[in-house]
C-alpha cells in the first residue's frame, strides 16, 4: 500500500467518524479488515497458510464500530499494514492475538488461522519449552492455550511459548477464550462448562469462592494471577447465565 493510499484512507476514516457516517465507517472497517489479512498472508508466509473468517458486513457490532476505540484501531491497523519489518515469533503472536480480538469486537463470528507445519511444535516439545508436564499443558489448552486440532502431530504455534510466559497476554488469551466460547454455545451448554470449571478451582484451592481463595492479590506468580482473574470471570459469568436462564423460563411460562 503506497503512502498516498494510506494518507487518503486516513482522511476517509477521519471524515467518516466526523460525520458519524455509519455506512462509510462499515466500508472502511471492511476495507482495513481485508487489507490486514492480505498483509499477514504476504508478510508471514513462513508461518501462515491461510486465515478463514466467518464474517458478514451485516454482523457488524454497530455500537463498537462507531466508537473512538474502533477509530483508533483502524488507524493503528492502517499503519501496521504498511509495516514490512520482520517480526520475531513473540511479536507475531501478539499481532495475531490483537487482530483476533479486534475481529470479534467488530462483530466477527469465527476466525481460524492455518499455520505452516514447520511453525508448529509437538505437544511434548511445547511442554519442554515451558518447563511443564504434558498433563499441565492439557490444562492450559482447556484455558485457551492455542492448540491446532488436525492430523499432524505438530499442533502448538511457536509464538504460544512466549505469549504464555507473558502475564498480560496469557491472561488476555484466557479471558478472550472464555468470551469466544460463549459465542458458540447456548446458555445451558455454557452454564454446564462454567460449573465444571468452577468446581475445578474449588477443588484445587479447597474453598468455595475466589474471594476466599484470594483475600489479597500481590501479583506474584503468573499461574496464580491467571487463576484469580479466570475464577473471578467465571463467577461473574455464572450469575449472568443464571439470570438469563431464569428470565427465559419466566417468558416461557
Amino acid at each position: 500500500m503506497s503512502l498516498a493510499v494510506i494518507q487518503e484512507t486516513e482522511k476517509d476514516i477521519d471524515l467518516a467518524y466526523k460525520d458519524l457516517n455509519v455506512p462509510k465507517i462499515q466500508k472502511e472497517t471492511s476495507y482495513i479488515l481485508g487489507q490486514i489479512i492480505i498483509s499477514m498472508l504476504q508478510n508471514f508466509k513462513n508461518r501462515l497458510k491461510g486465515i478463514n473468517l466467518d464474517y458478514n458486513d451485516s454482523d457488524f457490532n454497530e455500537a463498537f464500530i462507531k466508537s473512538d476505540k474502533n477509530r483508533e484501531a483502524l488507524l493503528k491497523w492502517l499503519k501496521q499494514i504498511n509495516n514490512k519489518d520482520p517480526l520475531e515469533d513473540y511479536e507475531f503472536g501478539k499481532l495475531k492475538v490483537d487482530f483476533e480480538e479486534w475481529y470479534y469486537q467488530i462483530g466477527g463470528r469465527n476466525i481460524e488461522f492455518e499455520y505452516q507445519d514447520s511453525y508448529l511444535l509437538k505437544p511434548k516439545e511445547a511442554a519442554a519449552a515451558l518447563g511443564i508436564s504434558t498433563v499441565t499443558l492439557n490444562k492450559y489448552v482447556k484455558q485457551g492455550f492455542e492448540y491446532i486440532h488436525h492430523s499432524s502431530q505438530n499442533r502448538i504455534p511457536k509464538h504460544m511459548i512466549y505469549l504464555w510466559k507473558d502475564p498480560f497476554y496469557s491472561i488476555k488469551i484466557q479471558l478472550f477464550y472464555q468470551k469466544k466460547k460463549i459465542l458458540n454455545q447456548t446458555p445451558k451448554e455454557r452454564l454446564k462448562d462454567v460449573l465444571e470449571e468452577l468446581l475445578d478451582f474449588q477443588m484445587k484451592y479447597k474453598v468455595s469462592t475466589v474471594k476466599q481463595a484470594f483475600p489479597t492479590i500481590d501479583g506474584d506468580g503468573m499461574d496464580t494471577l491467571a487463576d484469580y482473574y479466570e475464577w473471578q470471570s467465571l463467577e461473574e459469568e455464572f450469575y449472568e447465565l443464571k439470570e438469563k436462564l431464569f428470565r427465559e423460563r419466566e417468558n416461557d411460562i
